[in-house]
């Protein structure tokens, strides 16, 4: 694990306020994964799409549900790149 060195006049006040702002995006990101994992569910559902035959390429786009299936794909990879900085953020320590 690497560490990032942060200077300033005031230690307490910026670990206060380092702790908050990683709080927050913490609580935006998991806001963002619950409407991103709803989003692919209505999808999945109303396609009938294997997830994971689609994200393994498997699944075909018929005409009538290729844009369905288009935007159900970018919904998963959202939620992926999501769930990475939630990921990395759970490892995130501010030390004294």
């Amino acid at each position: 694990m690497a560490t990032i060195e942060v200077r300033t006049p005031g230690p307490d006040k910026a670990r206060l306020l380092l702790q908050h702002a990683l709080d927050r995006e913490r609580r935006l990101l998991l806001d963002a994964a619950t409407r991103t994992r709803q989003k692919a569910d209505e999808l999945a559902l109303k396609t009938g799409a294997d997830l994971d035959a689609l994200q393994a390429g498997l699944f075909p786009h018929p005409e009538g549900q290729d844009m369905d299936l288009l935007e159900l794909e970018g919904e998963l990879q959202l939620l992926k790149s999501i769930e990475e900085q939630l990921r990395i953020l759970e490892t995130i320590e501010i030390g004294p």
